[in-house]
């Protein structure tokens, strides 16, 4: 045992991110899984999770709740980041993910300008094309095929880069036109905030692999996440770029033993088992020393940061403080 401690401080450098609670939890079918989603509860865990050193948080952008169905509550991403950058001081700040059609690019990059002056430069912007149509049609967001989507982002990304780096930006595309656009002030990072995409498709990933800095991937075992990797890794060569950083997210459940974790899920998603083995597959369940075994299986890949969804959250973080942090 004592040599596996060894070999854990050796080679877990992946930043450890937690999502905020924004749903009250990440189970579907599930209604007492955390506390209600609000900004109090919200906030203690952000300022929870700091404490303890976690060195980011990453809060989901959704107008209905996708996970305990949509008369469900759920808060508002962009207005939650920005309060809780007040009331943070070292964690980053990301969204998982911004949705490309809630917020035009051009206003879009003056909101992030401003986040990233109000964090002192913790702001990692982070976007994505969006993919629950319901809520899209509930609030009056025009809903286009998944490709549309994704053509859209690479206009808006593209505007949002000229903003911020250019002193005008003059845009002609198919979905937006800029004149003589001018932001001011920049962000105060430079050359600009990092970009991260979130999407695994092939149109994402070549999206990636021409304008982002960062891809988000959905939660899957190292096998899996090493193979997209070597994919990336692939098309970013076709275009003679160096390598972008790799965030990962999964469900976390820590218990004294492998066997203890187990049975902990399963008092939450009861008899569903396809549920169950997903988790048990692509997320983080087991001992607190299989746990830092993973991260660090996902650390040598290339990861940059892996991400844990947590519910309940103030009793996870907790969990995580005690028995996870001191491997780490």
């Amino acid at each position: 045992m004592c040599c596996f401690f060894v070999l854990i401080g050796v080679y877990l450098k992946a930043k450890i991110g937690v999502y905020i609670p924004v749903y009250g939890g990440w189970l579907k079918g599930t209604l007492n899984e955390d506390s209600p989603p609000s900004y109090g509860y919200a906030e203690q865990c952000a300022v929870k999770a700091e404490e303890m050193g976690i060195q980011s948080i990453w809060v989901a952008d959704h107008m209905l709740n996708p996970i305990k169905g949509e008369t469900s509550g759920s808060l508002e991403a962009w207005t939650l980041l920005t309060a809780l950058a007040v009331k943070t001081r070292s964690v980053e700040l990301f969204h998982t993910t911004l949705c490309q059609g809630f917020r035009y690019p051009a206003v879009l990059a003056k909101m992030c300008a401003t986040l990233d002056d109000v964090s002192g430069g913790r702001f990692r912007f982070s976007i994505g094309a969006g993919w629950f149509e319901r809520e899209f049609r509930s609030y009056g967001v025009p809903w286009d095929d998944h490709d549309t989507r994704i053509d859209r982002s690479r206009e808006q990304i593209e505007i949002i880069k000229s903003l911020w780096t250019d002193p005008v930006t003059n845009y002609k595309g198919r979905f937006y036109e800029i004149v003589d656009g001018v932001l001011e002030p920049k962000p105060i990072q430079k050359p600009h905030p990092p970009i991260w995409w979130g999407g695994v498709s092939q149109e994402s990933m070549e999206l990636v692999a021409d304008l982002a800095d960062g891809w988000l991937m959905e939660a899957t075992t190292p096998l899996d996440a090493g193979e997209r990797i070597g994919d990336m890794r692939r098309l970013l060569d076709e275009r003679s770029r160096g390598d972008v950083m790799y965030a990962i997210p999964g469900r976390l459940y820590i218990g004294d033993s492998d066997s203890d974790a187990k049975e902990y899920l399963k008092g939450f998603v009861g008899d569903n088992v396809g549920l169950y083995e997903s988790i048990t597959r692509n997320g983080f369940v087991g001992s607190p020393e299989t746990i830092a075994e993973r991260i660090g299986a996902l650390e040598d890949l290339g990861f940059s940061y892996v991400i844990f969804q947590i519910s309940p959250a103030l009793e996870t973080l907790e969990k995580i403080e005690k028995h996870l942090l001191p491997l780490l």
